[in-house]
């Protein structure tokens, strides 16, 4: 009986699939397929074969519609995507309404503190 582990969903449709594998010394890698046709492999590589604390991750692109994207926004981008986009979670009414008061309530007790403050100031000088 096989006991890998099952492949995980990847993209917005779901139709990527990352599977993962291990070679016979251990190696991991991740596999991302799309039905039957392997797409990318992702794996990890210790410089100069040495045991580092640092690995170098290896994304092997395994056909010509791989976009790698070598720039430090990409990750923002993809954490972006979900938040603002259009499958984003609606809150409850409830929520919504504890928010606001919360945020009143700060406003009232920063005015509260400014004048409290501010009366003091011309209270000492005035």
């Amino acid at each position: 009986m096989d006991d890998a582990p099952p492949p995980i969903p990847l993209g917005a449709s779901g139709k990527l699939l990352a599977e993962p594998m291990t070679n016979a010394v251990g190696d991991h890698a991740l596999l991302v397929r799309q039905g039957e046709t392997a797409r990318a492999l992702v794996t990890g590589e210790s410089p100069n074969g040495l045991a580092a604390a640092r690995e170098r991750v290896i994304v092997v692109p395994l056909d010509d519609d791989v976009e790698l994207r070598i720039d430090g926004d990409a990750l923002a981008v993809w954490l972006a995507r979900g938040s603002v986009g259009g499958s984003a979670s609606v809150l409850p009414g409830w929520a919504s309404a504890l928010g606001l008061l919360l945020v009143i309530v700060m406003l009232g007790f920063a005015i509260l503190g400014s004048l409290t403050f501010f009366g003091w100031l011309v209270r000492l000088f005035g």
